[in-house]
């Protein structure tokens, strides 16, 4: 019997590397490079990697359509200068993941940077012997049963569904672990989970109990719990985020809402017909604007897409990809008829039958001719989601309104599971095979708000939803 899975956040348990492009690890190499995690409530383990003198080389996508060519030796020799000068402050030749994760963070944000998609994370070996499946691992976990807003280094209880943790509350330690320390060993989106946020921190997600520490109302607190439930409160927060339910009217603002927090195949046309209906029931009681909330929008699937952009844009057809290249690997040569196996390792342009470069659309679907639409936005609306606000913008059928997107947002998607990194957990959790050029509005490779509401972490502390609250005071105004 093998020893271990491997697991990675949010629920997905693998018992072998072999769905990753690159190196692989066997069950040996790991069975005598592994370290039981400390102060956890379940059975997992770390995975050392040893590492001696200076890091004079880094890993370079085989998928990605650019980034080979954009990490120039100039770049690529400053990043091992940041690399190593981390490497040296931390004094440590046997690394544990997280170890890792730090030492690599200049590369790791260069490639975020380059292209959003591009995310590096970490799978979790769990013991076998005690977990015969990744339902009896699942079980047995628990959360804290609230999601976080991160506005630099300020960490606050965005969404709740633990009546020990109010909205507003900001985020002070966990279990002794400051903000500030997590913050180091993570992305800084600016929508999280403490799940995510300590797994990234030496998988410290799963303790036996939790001690926060946290500001309410100006006043230092310290709250100690055993926390929920993992699987019910990620149930009761997808909920308490759902479209179904965040949809309202502001009276005040002759304004209508509603939260469209995914694109999915499956959930696509069910959104279209919740706006049909409620954009109807909107103007039936006198709203003059509609308000869209993308805000926790990473992104899906675009199936159906030429139905819901034709609610909101009255043509016939609208303008949407100038050109596309693929990376060809064996991720992508099955994807295209006219690929060859001398082209692999090449990134090439699509023929033009092969690029979407219009998009047709039903004007009889169309709803908003006396209603204006204002969408909300941030850093972490992305792919698809991206794509929808500025399609929408780019033919004047909204106003974008909140803070940029991530630059490149628009330029690179068809994301797959990439390589692993230097035979440890770390692998590409998401790495893109196409780059694409869309008609857009964006400056430099950044998607920018018509009515820019910037993140303050002192307007949050009270709980209130500070950039949709300014938005209805403009359109009240």
């Amino acid at each position: 019997m093998k020893w271990l899975l491997l697991l990675c956040l949010p629920l997905c348990v693998d018992t072998s590397w072999a769905q990753t492009s690159g190196e692989t690890l066997d069950i040996e190499s790991i069975k005598r490079r592994s370290v039981a995690v400390k102060d956890s409530a379940a059975a997992i383990c770390d995975l050392q990697t040893a590492h001696y003198g200076d890091w004079d080389d880094l890993p370079i996508s085989a998928t990605h359509p650019t980034v080979d060519s954009l990490l120039t030796p100039t770049i690529k020799a400053e990043l091992l200068q940041q690399i190593n000068i981390r490497c040296a402050q931390l004094g440590k030749d046997t690394l544990l993941t997280s170890d890792l994760f730090y030492i690599l963070r200049p590369y790791i944000d260069w490639l975020h940077d380059t292209d959003p998609h591009y995310r590096i994370g970490a799978r979790i070996p769990i013991d076998a012997r005690v977990y015969k499946t990744k339902r009896d691992f699942l079980k047995k976990r628990r959360g804290l049963g609230f999601n976080l807003l991160m506005v630099e280094d300020t960490l606050i209880v965005n969404t709740s569904v633990n009546p020990l943790f109010h909205r507003g509350d900001m985020i002070v330690a966990i279990n002794g672990i400051k903000s500030s320390e997590m913050f180091e060993y993570n992305y800084h989106d600016r929508y999280t989970s403490p799940d995510f946020l300590l797994q990234n921190y030496y998988f410290q997600h799963l303790p036996k109990d939790y001690t926060i520490q946290l500001i309410r109302n100006g006043e230092l607190m310290t709250i100690t719990t055993e926390g929920m439930k993992s699987q019910k409160a990620s149930s009761s927060l997808a909920f308490e985020e759902s479209m179904d339910n965040n949809i309202r009217i502001y009276d005040s603002a002759k304004c209508g809402y509603i939260a469209l927090p995914k694109f999915t195949r499956f959930y696509n046309p069910r959104i279209i017909k919740v706006l049909q209906s409620n954009i109807e029931k909107f103007k039936a009681k006198g709203c003059k604007n509609i308000i869209l909330d993308l805000r926790y929008n990473t992104g899906g699937s675009g199936y159906m897409f030429d139905n819901l952009l034709s609610l909101f844009i009255n043509r016939h057809t609208i303008p949407y990809m100038k050109s596309q290249r693929v990376r060809v690997s064996p991720q992508t040569e099955a994807d295209y008829e006219f690929i060859t196996e001398d082209m692999v390792g090449q990134t090439i342009a699509l023929p033009d039958s092969c690029v979407v470069k219009t998009i047709e659309l039903n004007p009889e679907l169309y709803m908003c001719d006396d209603v204006h639409i204002y969408i909300l936005m941030s850093k972490n609306t992305s792919s698809i989601a991206a794509s929808f606000c500025n399609i929408l913008q780019y033919n004047a059928s909204a106003t974008l309104v909140g803070e940029s997107l991530w630059r490149n947002a628009l330029r690179y998607g068809e994301a797959v599971t990439g390589d692993v990194w230097f035979s440890s957990l770390l692998y590409e959790t998401s790495v893109s095979t196409t780059e694409y050029d869309e008609y857009t509005l964006a400056v430099d490779g950044v998607l920018m708000p018509d009515i820019a509401i910037p993140y303050v972490a002192e307007d949050y502390l009270s709980g209130k939803d500070a950039m949709l609250e300014k938005l209805l005071d403009i359109i009240k105004n």
